[in-house]
């Protein structure tokens, strides 16, 4: 006669448990080292766009104009400047000048419909183009010089008047080409894609 005998049960040595433990913390490692390179990929790309801001901050070029009638030592002297107040050099790449809104295509005509007098003579004057050109950082250009010609002139008297009717509009860009546009006297100039060709800001004669 066979007798029954009931199967003993394994004992329970805990393994199985701490296997669950090892699996459950390999995958917890493995989350954390995802969420640390997924971190630093985040930290590197941050440093790399604060990096280039600060490369393309430390290269901003700034341009102002300005209007003047008396030198630096004392001559009386109308000026009409452009300066370079950033930090980067500019490259201007097209300049116009305007009278009461409308542009000026030569020097000669403007001085003779703004400011002529009876019985004087044209006044004298010197100018520079302002366009294509690169300014460095800190350095200005004088578009237009217009000395005194001495005696009562009415003519440089006019002029002196009338250059605050005279405006600008420049086109430039950083050594990175990053571009805007400007009338030299806002302290936000509209960013660009880039600019148009390469223009004369005014012809000196006709």
């Amino acid at each position: 006669m066979l007798m029954d005998i009931e199967p003993t049960e394994p004992r329970k040595t805990g393994h199985h448990k701490l296997d669950l433990i090892l699996a459950g913390s390999a995958v917890f490692l493995s989350l954390v080292s995802l969420g640390v390179a997924v971190l630093h990929g985040h930290t590197m790309e941050r440093m790399a766009e604060a990096n280039a801001q600060l490369v393309q901050a430390n290269s901003w070029p700034f341009l102002q104009t300005d209007s003047g009638n008396q030198s630096g030592s004392g001559e009386q002297k109308i000026t009409l400047s452009v300066s370079n107040s950033g930090v980067g050099p500019a490259k201007i790449y097209a300049a116009r000048v305007l009278y009461k809104g409308k542009t000026v295509q030569n020097w000669d005509t403007f001085l003779a419909d703004c400011c002529s007098a009876p019985g004087e003579a044209a006044l004298p004057y010197s100018a520079a183009i302002a366009s294509p050109v690169v300014l460095r950082a800190g350095d200005s250009v004088n578009l237009l010089s217009v000395p005194h010609p001495g005696g009562g002139s009415q003519a440089w008297d006019k002029l002196n008047i009338e250059r605050g009717n005279i405006s600008f509009e420049f086109c430039y860009c950083s050594v990175f080409d990053d571009c805007w546009q400007t009338d030299g006297r806002s302290l936000q100039p509209r960013p660009v894609d880039s600019c148009p060709g390469a223009s004369e800001v005014v012809s000196k004669r006709r």
